[in-house]
């Protein structure tokens, strides 16, 4: 599995996944630092990842998600601290296992 974080996460949320077989970076990265939301999704598409973590709880109103090739991870935490996210580590990778193409998952 391909995963890839936002870049509004810490860079560190990749730890959450050193026990797993999953290939994890951030957006800066892959080299798409700085895109809008609407072309870093698009981008994305490309990329042939399977999940995209973020914790911009308002991108599923703002852009279009049917049709992606990956599924979406939206973390609803008080705020994006490393401290803050740890306490979704496991949830978050156990909802790794059975993730869709163009499917939003929310945590918690």
């Amino acid at each position: 599995m391909k995963i890839i974080i936002d870049e509004c996460l810490p860079k560190r949320v990749i730890t959450f996944f050193k026990e797993t077989e999953y290939e994890v970076w951030s957006i800066p990265q892959i080299g798409l630092g700085g895109y809008s939301d609407k072309d870093l999704l698009d981008a994305l598409d490309k990329k042939e990842i399977d999940l995209f973590i973020t914790i911009d709880g308002n991108i599923e109103y703002q852009q279009n998600f049917k049709n992606r090739t990956f599924g979406t991870m939206i973390i609803r935490s008080v705020s994006n601290r490393f401290m803050d996210l740890q306490q979704y580590q496991d949830e978050i990778v156990k909802v790794c296992k059975n993730v869709k193409p163009n499917m939003i998952y929310h945590i918690p």
